[in-house]
């Protein structure tokens, strides 16, 4: 075998599963570095109140769901008092549809 041939290693094959646990830590992380967001919320109002969680219960406040070949994410999030709540909206579900089709390579069909 001369310097010219590279070795070559046989091709493995396989796949690689994402969870949908680990879509939502992605989606908790992201959320919380967007400007004007103060945490996530359980899910469940109480009384209609929001509760804060702290950051390691992060994914209790993302619901992430596989539609098809894509996912459905809803959030659950607690907002600064004062600020425009439809810039803070578009700020966040832009910014998680970047972080997860770029992390998972599935695209986003819906976020809310």
């Amino acid at each position: 075998m001369g310097h010219a041939e590279a070795r070559r290693e046989p091709a493995v094959g396989g796949a690689v599963t994402v969870t949908n646990e680990a879509v939502a830590h992605v989606v908790g992380l992201t959320v919380l570095e967007c400007y004007g967001v103060v945490g996530m919320a359980a899910s469940s109002l109480t009384q209609g109140v929001a509760r804060l969680l702290t950051r390691d219960r992060l994914t209790q406040g993302v619901s992430v769901r596989r539609t098809g070949a894509g996912l459905s994410i809803d959030l659950y999030v607690v907002v600064e008092f004062g600020l425009n709540l439809a810039d803070i909206a578009a700020n966040v579900r832009s910014r998680v549809q970047y972080q997860v089709e770029k992390l998972t390579q599935m695209p986003v069909h819906s976020l809310q």
